[in-house]
C-alpha cells in the first residue's frame, strides 16, 4: 500500500519545523522505556527518520548562528557597529540557506508524491536506534495501546462524540423465550455486520487499552520492566478480556474510516459488557482533522523556486531569524550535551522503575495530532465526517437489533436509544466534548444536560462556526 498523504505531510512538517523535529526525536526516539505512539493511516518510521536528518541539518545552522552571535557580542564590546550589522545580516542568510535546503533540497524533491520512497531513507546504525525503530513499527501493527494520563485513545484525535446506555436483556419479546449470551458473541456479531462498510478505507481491529501507570507488575503487557511494553498480546487473552472485563485493561472493537488520503480519519471504539440482566454498550468517536496547511506546502512547490516563492521564503526566514538567533547557543549546547543527557535520563528512569511504586510507560502525543488543524479544510470533509459517523451508528444499532431479536429479547428499549443517539450527533471543534443529550464547545468545555431549545441553539451555533472555517 502506498504511503498516505498524512505521512508525507508529517515528514515535511519535521523538516520545516525545528521544534517539532526536536519533539519527535526527544519524545519518541529517546524514550526507550515508553510505548511508541501510533496514529491511523500514518507510518511514523519515515517521520522519525526525517526528524533525525532535520535535526542534524538544524544543528549546523545553530552552530553557525552561535558563532555569529559571539561575533555580534564582540563587535558591541569593541565598538564596531558595522561588523554587528554584517553579522546580523549573515544570520538571516544562514536561516534563508537552511530554509532553502529544507524546502527545495528535501521537501520539494524527496517528498513529492511521485518520488516519496520511505523504504529508501538511510537507516541509523546504532543498535539502540535500530531497536527503537522496530518498536515503532511493531506498535503500528500491534493490538495493545498503552496510554499516558487521562486520554486512552491517544493518537486518534479528539473525542467528538461519545455515548453509552444499558439495556434490559431479561425482557422477552412477544411469544419468545430469552436466550443467554456473552459479550464476545455480541462483539463477533457486530464485527461481522460491519465488515462490508463502504465509507472510505475501513479497517476493523480488536485492541486493548491499558494505562501506562498500571502495568508495572502485569507480565501480560510488560514482560520486562526495563523495556518498552509489549505491542501485541495473544488473541486468546484479548478475547478473554471481552468476556471477563477488567477495570484497567479494556478491550475495544475499533473501526477506523480513512478518507482524503489519510487527511480525515474517524476512529470508533465499541465496547460491550454483559451482566446477568443487562447489556452495556459504549461508543466513542474520535476524529483526526487534516494536517495544517503550512505543512502541505510540498504539494505546491515547483522543482525550482519561482521569484514569488523565493520572496516568501526570504520573508519567512526574516520572521524566524530573531527566534533562531536567540535559541541557537542554547540549542547548540543542548545538542552537544544530548548523548550525555540521554544517558542520565536513562539512569534516572531505571532508578524510578526499580525503586518507585509507579512509572508511566504510556505513549506520548502522536505527531499526527500535534500538526492536525483545528477545523475542516474542505466543506466536503465536514459532510464526510457526518456520513462516516451516521453510517457506523446506524449499522451498529441494526446489528444489535438483529442480534437481540435472535435471542428472543424485546428491542423496544433499544429503538428508543437509537432515536436518541442518531438524532443528537454534532461535531465540536477545538477540543470540546459531546455526549448524548449534552453540548460542549471550546477547549476543555464540559456539559451535563441541556434542555431541547438550548441544545438546538448551541448545535446550530457550532455548525455555523465550523462551516465558516
Amino acid at each position: 500500500m502506498p504511503p498516505s498523504d498524512a505521512t508525507r505531510y508529517l515528514c515535511a512538517a519535521v523538516q520545516l519545523d525545528s521544534k517539532l523535529a526536536g519533539r519527535v526525536v526527544r519524545d519518541i526516539m529517546d524514550e526507550e522505556y515508553k510505548a511508541p505512539p501510533s496514529s491511523p493511516d500514518v507510518d511514523l518510521v519515515p517521520v522519525v527518520l526525517h526528524a533525525i536528518a532535520a535535526r542534524k541539518r538544524q544543528f549546523i545552522r545553530d552552530v553557525l548562528l552561535t558563532l555569529l552571535v559571539f561575533g555580534m557580542i564582540w563587535s558591541l564590546y569593541t565598538g564596531r557597529p558595522l561588523f554587528f550589522v554584517i553579522a546580523l545580516a549573515l544570520c538571516w542568510v544562514v536561516v534563508v540557506g537552511e530554509t532553502l535546503v529544507a524546502t527545495y533540497g528535501v521537501v520539494a524533491h524527496e517528498l513529492h508524491p511521485e518520488r516519496f520512497r520511505p523504504d529508501a531513507l538511510p537507516q541509523p546504525s546504532e543498535p539502540e536506534a535500530v531497536r527503537r525503530l522496530g518498536q515503532i513499527k511493531d506498535a503500528r501493527r500491534g493490538n495493545v495501546r498503552v496510554y499516558s494520563a487521562y486520554r486512552p485513545f491517544v493518537g486518534n484525535g479528539s473525542v467528538v462524540d461519545a455515548w453509552s446506555f444499558v439495556l434490559d436483556t431479561d425482557k422477552a419479546a412477544a411469544g419468545e423465550e430469552v436466550e443467554s449470551f456473552t459479550a464476545l458473541e455480541v462483539h463477533d456479531f457486530v464485527r461481522e455486520q460491519l465488515r462490508d462498510l463502504r465509507t472510505g478505507d475501513v479497517t476493523i481491529t480488536d485492541r486493548v487499552f491499558v494505562d501506562g501507570r498500571d502495568i508495572r507488575e502485569d507480565l501480560r503487557f510488560l514482560p520486562n520492566q526495563l523495556a518498552a511494553p509489549a505491542a501485541t498480546i495473544d488473541r486468546a487473552l484479548l478475547r478473554s478480556l471481552a468476556i471477563e472485563p477488567e477495570d484497567r485493561a479494556r478491550p475495544y472493537l475499533c473501526i477506523q474510516v480513512s478518507g482524503w488520503q489519510g487527511q480525515l480519519v474517524l476512529s470508533t471504539f465499541l465496547r460491550f459488557v454483559v451482566t446477568p440482566r443487562e447489556l452495556f454498550v459504549e461508543a466513542s468517536h474520535c476524529l483526526l482533522t487534516p494536517v495544517r496547511e503550512e505543512f502541505q506546502e510540498v504539494d505546491r512547490l515547483l522543482p525550482q523556486p519561482t521569484a514569488g516563492q523565493a520572496v516568501r521564503i526570504g520573508g519567512r526566514a526574516l520572521r524566524r531569524t530573531p527566534g533562531h538567533v536567540f535559541r541557537a547557543p542554547i540549542a547548540t549546547v543542548a545538542h552537544l550535551m544530548g548523548p550525555a543527557m540521554a544517558e542520565l535520563q536513562k539512569i534516572r528512569q531505571q532508578r524510578e522503575i526499580l525503586t518507585a511504586l509507579r512509572f508511566d510507560y504510556g505513549a506520548p502525543a502522536s505527531p499526527r495530532e500535534i500538526v492536525a488543524d483545528r477545523f475542516y479544510q474542505r466543506y466536503f470533509q465536514k459532510l464526510d465526517h457526518a456520513w462516516y459517523t451516521k453510517v457506523i451508528d446506524k449499522r451498529l444499532f441494526q446489528s444489535l437489533t438483529e442480534f437481540l431479536e435472535a435471542k428472543g429479547i424485546d428491542t423496544a428499549e433499544l429503538t428508543q436509544r437509537q432515536t436518541m443517539v442518531l438524532n443528537n450527533g454534532v461535531y465540536v471543534a477545538g477540543g470540546g466534548s459531546v455526549t448524548a443529550g449534552s453540548i460542549a464547545a471550546g477547549p476543555g468545555a464540559r456539559a451535563t444536560s441541556v434542555i431541547s431549545k438550548v441544545a438546538n441553539a448551541a448545535r446550530q451555533s457550532v455548525n455555523e462556526a465550523v462551516g465558516r472555517n
